[in-house]
């Protein structure tokens, strides 16, 4: 079974796409089901308990609701989880999506130069190790410097930060003959019973040592690349802007 993870929907205000829509996006690139983490600070737990009411009704993708929580500028997400928990104070709300059978990950820690707060890891269960979006690991593989955040106490997951099309990617969480349900697929993850693939390998909870050599190698240099491509993309997208506006005026 493939389990696309960290995904928005239009209950995001930068999600691109309803829920049916995801789900069907999911259906047709292979996927079984999906892990939301639509951003909490744009619900309140009217639309959340709406969204999860939405999710219940599809019936081609298992939508599971969850939601994307900032502490101090770092974002945490609540995977697997159908009820609102606001607890201003991290440690209760962790406590609180685990009592409800969820799970805490560190979210796109590249993001963040791989540096977290200690209080804010201990609260997670796992950490993304690889995220998809092109501005953060791609697609190629997971970052050997986001492995070292586990701490032997996390696992490391996979996830693409999806908020339209153009950020669907084939890395996904495989797990066995696990029955698609939500317990089940939380249950799998929790005891490390997955692994995080492309379409062309997959990584478990240990990264062979060839491997990180590798993927230090190829990440080291794809960052500034990335980087320097997303602000040449930012000054020509700019000066469109201008050019319209002259034009206009």
């Amino acid at each position: 079974m493939r389990v696309l993870a960290h995904a928005h929907t239009t209950y995001s205000a930068d999600g691109e796409l309803t829920p049916p829509e995801l789900a069907d996006l999911a259906a047709q690139r292979g996927f079984q089901a999906v892990l939301l983490s639509d951003h909490f600070e744009h619900l309140t737990q009217d639309r959340f308990q709406r969204l999860v009411a939405e999710c219940r009704s599809i019936d081609n993708c298992l939508m599971l609701p969850g939601y994307e929580r900032s502490w101090r500028g770092y974002h945490v997400l609540a995977l697997g989880v159908e009820q609102w928990f606001d607890d201003p104070v991290l440690p209760a709300w962790a406590a609180k999506v685990r009592g409800a059978r969820g799970i805490t990950a560190m979210a796109h820690p590249g993001r963040y130069g791989h540096v977290i707060p200690g209080d804010i890891l201990a609260a997670c269960d796992g950490v993304e190790v690889w995220n998809s979006k092109r501005g953060y690991d791609g697609s190629i593989g997971p970052n050997p410097r986001a492995y070292d955040l586990l701490g032997g106490v996390r696992r490391p997951l996979c996830g693409q930060d999806l908020h339209g099309i153009r950020h669907a990617s084939s890395v996904a969480l495989e797990l066995g003959a696990t029955p698609v349900d939500r317990v089940c697929i939380l249950d799998a993850l929790r005891q490390g019973k997955y692994r995080m693939a492309n379409r062309l390998y997959g990584f478990d909870g240990k990264l062979p040592t060839s491997a990180r050599a590798a993927l230090a190698v190829i990440h080291a240099g794809r960052g500034p690349a990335v980087k320097a491509a997303i602000r040449i993309v930012k000054r020509i997208t700019r000066a469109r802007r201008v050019s319209g506006d002259f034009t206009k005026q």
